[in-house]
């Protein structure tokens, strides 16, 4: 198995940095009763979303910051709504 390495670069306002990538391609639904949250993407995209939560897990901003991939990325045809935000 191969060992892989992400880096989260943070600006000076400690907010994750995240590169445009516009292949990335994510998108979501609910299955059942909605009890089931199913994710689905590309490489460039499930990337994407593994960078924004491990930089949000790792800042250290507690004004309400929060990230909306697909306000910043193109991430998805549906034009769904995927909101990112740590809660301490």
């Amino acid at each position: 198995m191969e060992t892989q390495t992400l880096t989260i670069q943070f600006n000076d306002e400690q907010l994750p940095i995240l590169q445009v990538e516009s292949a990335a391609n994510l998108t979501f639904r609910t299955c059942g009763d909605g009890n089931e949250l199913v994710l689905t993407g590309n490489k460039e995209g499930l990337l994407l979303l593994a960078k924004a939560a491990l930089g949000m897990a790792e800042t250290h901003r507690r004004d309400g910051f929060h990230i909306h991939l697909d306000n910043l990325y193109d991430i998805n045809d549906e034009g769904k709504c995927i909101l990112i935000r740590k809660e301490e």
